[in-house]
Parts: C-alpha cells; structure tokens; sequence
C-alpha cells in the first residue's frame, strides 16, 4: 500500500504541476507504471517480445532449414492450453548425427525470433522440453508458435508448429458453484484456480485412460504433488517420455488417484496443474478439482453429479431404515495377496474394478465405469437405474439409487429399493487387498435387502476376482 500511495501522491503532484505550467512547456508523460495488456491473437510482435526464454532475442525471422537430414525433430505436440503467469512447457523427441546446440523459437507473424541454447543432462537423451514464460499480461487468445532445433555444426532442422491457447483461471469457491470437470487429449493442459478466501484441503482427483499422462501441481511458487513418486524442483520443467519409454518412476500412469493439497490464501490464492501426456500418444485423461473444505463457513453446496434425487443419507428412525453389514459383521472378498502376487496393490485392483461396469454393482454392463454415469442393475428386474460416483481418495464406487429414469425403450423406471447408495471400497485388511460393501436406504423391503446382500455381492466380487486371476 506504500509503494500504491507513492505513486498516487506523485500522479497528483505531476498533475499539480502541469496545470499550473504553460500550456507549451507541457510534455507528455512517456512512463510506463505496468506492462500494457498484450491481446496474443492480434499482437504477435508484442507477445514475442514478452515472452520469457533462456535466450536471446534476435532480429528477423528464425532461419530456414539447412540439411535437415543430419537433425529431424521427430516428435512433437500440437497444441497446448495454458493459463497466463505460467510456464508452456515446449517439448519433442528428435534424432541428430551431432550433438545438440540450440532451439529457435518465434511466434507466428512476429519479425524477431529466439535463439535458446539447449543442455541436455544426458548427451545419449533423444528428447527435450523448452520452458517459455507465459506473462501475467498476455490476455485471453489464440497464437501459434513455431521452432526448430540446431546441432554444433549449423545444420537445422524443419520446423514445427504448436498452437497455444491462452485460457482465464477459475475462480468459482465461494460462489455456490463447482468447478467444470477438466478433460483432454493429447497435448499440454495447465489450469489455474482462485481457490478463495478460506484455508482449508484442495483435493484434486484424476483418471488417465491406457495411455500414460503424468500430473504435476504448483502451489506458492514451488512443485507441490505429482504422479511421479519425485516432485520437481523449482525451475525444473516435467520429463517428455515417447509413450514405449514412459513409466510410473518418470511420472506417466495409466490410472486414477488423488492429492489433498493443504491451501491458505495468505501464502498464494492460486493451484496451478499441469498434465502433460506421453509424446505420440493418443492419451485421453480427465481431472476433478474441489474447493477448500475444513474451514470454509459456506462451502460449494453443488449436489452429487448435480442430481436432485440423490440421497447420500439417511434416517435411522425410518420404519426402513436398513444398513449392512451390521455392526461386528463383515462382508468383503479378498482380490488377492500381495505377498502372493506381486502386481496386487489397492490402487491396482481400484483400478481394475473401474474397468467394468458389472465389478461395482450386479449388471450385465461390462462398459468401463465413469464418474456421474447411468447404470441399470439387476435387483429381481434388469431395470434399477444407479448412478456411481467415483472416489479417488478412498478408492471407492457409491451407487446412488434413482427414479423416474427412461429405460432404453423409452419406458420411465425407478429402481425398487429407492432411496439408498451401496459402497463399494477396495482396501487393505490384515495384509489382503478386498473389497468390502455397505449399503443403506429406506427403501422398500429393507430385511429383503439385507437378508440377500452377501450374496449378491459376493457374485459381484467374484466377477471381479475372475477378472484379476486371469
């Protein structure tokens, strides 16, 4: 507030003063207080200008290509979504009969280029990623980058192209809203979020298809979370892996999970996450962000896959009031032993039971289960409508019974033993990884429902127990 004060004080003096010259000694004020917003889409020389390389910035348009059969970039992306104040991180493989030397980089339309110097840590590495700075004033819009790379001996190679589009944060927390699942392909996505005014736990939830993708997550200036079992360090921009090289030590996975990322507005108001597939990968990926909870006195109140019908609980005194199994009961299955079986883990067999839709709840669906998604279970009829709710962080599937849905034939049902949820959660007991089930309700037939849980369940298990062993 002193430094804002200083110059509101100096703005009036310089106003006082003018007013009191005359009129021919006026001269206009040439001082730049902030950098002028930069609109990508239609400034290209600005926005080159401005953007943040190790290198040097050089007149002219980059060089053409000169014997591009000695250097090939032989893979790179084709796109990115960003959001500004970050890092776009440039990444591709390439083959070269002599070392590495630099990158060229420009913004399409632009009359000067970038000439960046390139450190491979391994001189046998076949791929690289160049960070370029993304300023806080560059504006929504669309540019296309392009770049080539240079070996010792000048020879250069044909250029690419990526198009960057620059995207808004989120700022949703304290508004009664949620935040828009976030989904992608391949390519590079970094999302920033306005996480509010209260401290509380983020949690971030995610999916990645068969195609390896990693996650990265940046809070307070520093690397906070990732799905490789090392985080970042400052600077340091995420590894670029061809999709035959990438593995779960360098942070690209082919499943779901969670982080919980402690937040306090006073240290930074912003989580920014970065994923980033494997190159040449047809990766298909999604990720879920929730405002804080713990301290925040008016939490989002979105319902559960913003579905009115949804029950998720229920009154004990209800004359149906139904839950299993009873206390000092169990009703779980074991999958399998990881003393045994060296691929068995929970997020492993949680990974597993996502495959198909029929491992959750007792259904002839085989289709691999999603977050919100509409599923008819076999409760004495083939039509009871359920909807699943995914939880990363407990490894968990909660079937939510529903009414007054449309069947295939265009035909309304609702399921029989509406309102109730069964739970579907894979954990490790006494050293076995199982999968253990509760259910709840008020509805109808309530010592039917439970009376038959164990078996219906246990079918279901060993539905999925067939699936592991195989």
């Amino acid at each position: 507030m002193k430094f804002q004060s200083t110059i509101l004080i100096l703005a009036i003096l310089s106003l006082a003063i003018l007013s009191c010259a005359p009129e021919e000694e006026n001269e206009a004020d040439t001082r730049k207080l902030v950098n002028q917003p930069i609109d990508p889409s239609s400034q290209p020389n600005e926005l080159n200008k401005q953007l943040i390389i190790y290198g040097d910035l050089v007149p002219g348009n980059m060089p053409s290509a000169s014997n591009p059969d000695q250097i090939k970039i032989t893979v790179s992306i084709s796109s990115a979504l960003i959001t500004n104040d970050n890092f776009l991180f440039l990444p591709f493989a390439f083959d070269s009969n002599d070392q590495l030397k630099g990158i060229y980089i420009e913004v399409e339309g632009a009359q000067e280029h970038w000439d960046a110097p390139v450190e491979l840590v391994d001189p046998s590495d076949n791929s690289f990623a160049v960070a370029i700075g993304i300023p806080n004033f560059i504006q929504k819009g669309d540019f296309v980058v392009s770049y080539s790379i240079y070996d010792q001996n000048n020879n250069i190679s044909e250029k690419k192209s990526i198009n960057v589009s620059i995207v808004d944060s989120e700022n949703r927390c304290g508004s009664g809203q949620s935040f828009p699942r976030v989904t992608g392909e391949d390519g590079i996505t970094v999302k920033t979020y306005d996480m509010g005014d209260y401290p509380g736990i983020v949690n971030i939830s995610y999916y990645m298809y068969n195609q390896k993708d990693r996650m990265d997550i940046r809070y307070g200036g520093e690397w906070v979370a990732s799905t490789s079992p090392v985080l970042l360090q400052d600077g340091q921009a995420p590894p670029f892996k061809t999709c035959n090289e990438a593995s779960p030590n360098d942070g690209f996975v082919s499943y779901g999970g969670s982080f919980s990322i402690p937040y306090d507005p006073q240290i930074s108001r912003q989580i920014s996450i970065y994923v980033s597939g494997c190159l040449e990968g047809g990766t298909v990926w999604y990720f879920d962000v929730n405002c804080p909870t713990g301290n925040n006195p008016n939490p989002p109140g979105a319902m559960i896959c913003d579905n009115g019908q949804i029950q998720d609980s229920f009154d004990p005194g209800s004359e149906n009031y139904h839950i299993y199994p009873k206390e000092g009961e169990e009703l779980n299955t074991i999958i399998c032993d990881p003393s045994v079986d060296p691929n068995c883990s929970v997020n492993e067999v949680f990974d597993a039971m996502l495959k198909q839709s029929n491992f959750i709840s007792p259904t002839a669906d085989t289709s691999p289960v999603e977050d919100c998604k509409l599923t008819w279970v076999e409760i004495l009829t083939p039509f009871n409508p359920v909807i699943s709710k995914i939880n990363y962080f407990e490894n968990s599937v909660t079937n939510y019974t529903l009414a007054n849905q449309k069947d295939k034939f265009g035909i309304e049902r609702s399921h029989l033993l509406h309102p109730g949820k069964v739970t579907r959660t894979v954990e490790l007991i006494d050293g076995k990884v199982v999968v253990s089930t509760q259910g709840e309700g008020t509805g109808w037939a309530a010592s039917i429902n439970t009376f038959f849980s164990k078996t219906v369940w246990t079918n279901v298990d060993k539905d999925l127990q067939e699936y592991w062993n195989q």
